[in-house]
């Protein structure tokens, strides 16, 4: 019997289709100056809590939210300049430093939560077995190419559009609302999403989590927080040290409403994502740890770097990113 979403998530996967190729802007005015903030149509972050209510926040800053529909064009955005900070998966934020000279790192949001999951009934209980099955991700995100380095790595299968095989992990391109569709309807025996769409696997269709990123993560590298997601700012925006300050303070201000308020994180969940309240209490579970220093401190710019040269160790980047372009409290005399 194929499950059919219910009509609030159908309505999501429709706006997604609508705004891919292009974008919708929300501008938030808190005074004169402005910044432009990039984001994924379906990616949570702590900033969240700020847009859903500006009010916990006096900075005299003007946000333009720019929300884009998929990872790579957020990506492509920023390196055109188009957005003054982009909120982007760690491993792309290194590859964004290493493809232009004008972008730094500047802030440390919640580490990424995504999670493999199965249909109710599968027999499959790790990652590992995933050889010669169909796996559902959006291909070209940061989420899927961390899963070819993490699946090769750890259990030394080749993920792949194209090829199936004994050793192969063979992916459909999903789009982040039709990854559960998929695994619903058998197209796929797994899939691979983010929250909130994760805890709406879990709680709405009884779906089983195998793995999380994290845990995998700590499998390979026995790092406990990466992989990050993080804040990438423009030389432009850096070159006005008072703007950034501001943009860091709100930040800060609103990672900290996000961590310490379930009912504003579940207001924001609701009225961004269309997340119900039981599926909301799970999404802030696992994502009220940001780190809500202003700065990015010693240990966080240590774990980010560790991330990097992993990525470099695995060969999906070509060389390392230049840490010098991690902005952290001393380098921006916050310390």
């Amino acid at each position: 019997m194929v499950i059919t979403r219910p009509a609030l998530l159908a309505v999501a996967v429709i706006i997604i289709v609508i705004v891919i190729g292009a974008s919708v802007a929300l501008v938030v005015s808190h005074g004169s100056s402005s910044v432009s903030v990039g984001s994924i149509s379906v990616g949570v972050s702590s900033f969240d809590a700020y847009r859903v209510d500006p009010s916990i926040s006096n900075v005299p800053v003007k946000v333009n939210y720019v929300i884009y529909s998929l990872t790579p064009s957020l990506f492509d955005a920023l390196l055109r300049g188009e957005v003054d900070i982009a909120i982007l998966p760690a491993d792309l934020a290194g590859l964004a430093l290493l493809q232009s000279n004008n972008t730094y790192v500047v802030a440390v949001d919640f580490p990424l939560f995504q999670g493999i999951v199965v249909p109710v009934g599968s027999n499959i209980t790790s990652p590992a077995q995933l050889a010669g099955k169909t796996v559902a991700i959006p291909v070209g995100t940061g989420t899927y190419y961390l899963f070819v380095i993490m699946m090769k790595e750890l259990y030394n299968l080749t993920v792949s559009p194209n090829l199936t095989g004994p050793d192969v992990v063979h992916v459909i391109n999903a789009a982040p609302g039709n990854v559960i569709d998929a695994v619903l309807t058998g197209s796929a025996q797994a899939g691979v999403i983010w929250q909130p769409m994760l805890a709406e696997a879990v709680e709405l269709y009884h779906m089983r989590v195998i793995a999380t990123y994290q845990e995998m993560w700590r499998n390979l590298t026995g790092q406990e927080t990466a992989p990050f997601l993080v804040w990438v700012a423009t030389s432009k925006l850096v070159s006005n040290r008072h703007l950034l300050v501001n943009v860091l303070t709100l930040h800060a201000e609103s990672a900290e409403a996000w961590d310490h308020n379930e009912s504003l994180a579940a207001l924001a969940l609701e009225k961004l994502y269309g997340v119900p309240g039981n599926v909301s209490q799970l999404v802030w579970a696992s994502t009220n740890d940001t780190p809500t220093s202003v700065c990015i401190n010693q240990q966080e710019y240590q774990e980010l770097v560790s991330e990097w040269q992993y990525l470099v160790r695995s060969g999906f980047f070509t060389a390392m990113p230049n840490t010098s372009r991690i902005l952290t409290c001393s380098d921006l005399g916050l310390s």
